[in-house]
């Protein structure tokens, strides 16, 4: 069989640059949504961060699901098969598990997002009875239920979870990077501008977003991509991160359009 030129550069396409490709069309509506010149002032702000914070913390699931599968964190420790993929997770967990907070100590980024919602006088009791109620294993999807959480949310944390807890390795690699780490600076980027030019004063906010594109852009975007390259080791596991990492992005839209249509609502 001969091979035609669209198959020609597949195949000389990397995974990443394939799971990219197919993506294209849904990152593109995703950084062109009218989310990011709605939020022009507190009101909108705080509605934003309400619907935002549990994919802050649904982040972390993710994270920890490579962690867990990438790097040794059992006693007695063994060392993994991939010393280079082990190194690229631990320096993105070191990034955004124990961050500089700005103020000369080190927290999560879920925490400096907490502290960020104080700043602006949102409630954070929404995503902390979340919290509470997980750390009491009560199922995520009953705990989401139970604090009434827009159905935007609901999907969006229901399927980064079932990712971190039932998807492959390389699904959970691909829905990390593309629909996370590889998008987020040029999302944030939007918004911090939005901000800027609304000349709303949120400082901690504007810090925590400025950590994201600095590290994301910079140095967590391009170590996922790598890892990606590692673990799509076949054909499938290309095709299968490709179409988790498609679920995640329209599933990102879908939040987005949550927010939109309650800042509507309340207009």
């Amino acid at each position: 069989m001969l091979s035609t030129p669209a198959n020609l550069t597949l195949m000389n396409q990397t995974p990443s640059e394939q799971i990219l490709c197919a993506t294209e069309g849904l990152r593109s509506q995703l950084l062109q949504h009218h989310i990011y010149n709605s939020i022009s002032e507190r009101e909108s702000l705080r509605i934003f961060m309400q619907h935002h914070v549990f994919a802050v913390l649904d982040f972390m699931w993710l994270l920890k699901r490579l962690q867990k599968d990438l790097c040794c964190i059992d006693v007695p420790w063994l060392p993994r098969k991939n010393a280079d993929l082990a190194r690229f997770v631990n320096e993105i967990v070191l990034g955004e598990e124990t961050d500089e907070d700005g103020q000369g100590g080190y927290c999560s980024h879920f925490e400096l997002y907490l502290q960020s919602m104080e700043d602006v006088s949102i409630s954070g009791d929404q995503i902390r009875e979340f919290v509470r109620l997980i750390s009491s294993d009560i199922p995520v999807s009953t705990a989401l239920k139970s604090v009434g959480v827009p159905e935007s949310v609901r999907r969006f944390v229901e399927f980064n979870y079932a990712v971190a807890t039932e998807g492959t390795t390389a699904e959970v690699a691909a829905v990390f990077c593309f629909g996370r780490e590889d998008i987020i600076p040029d999302m944030f980027q939007r918004l911090l501008s939005s901000f800027e030019l609304a000349g709303m004063k949120v400082p901690r906010l504007a810090y925590y977003i400025r950590r994201h594109i600095e590290l994301d852009g910079d140095h967590h975007g391009p170590l996922t991509r790598k890892m990606v390259n590692l673990l799509c080791d076949t054909p499938a596991a290309t095709l299968a991160a490709t179409r988790t990492a498609e679920r995640a992005i329209s599933l990102r839209l879908q939040l987005w359009d949550g927010v939109l249509a309650e800042l509507t609502a309340r207009s």
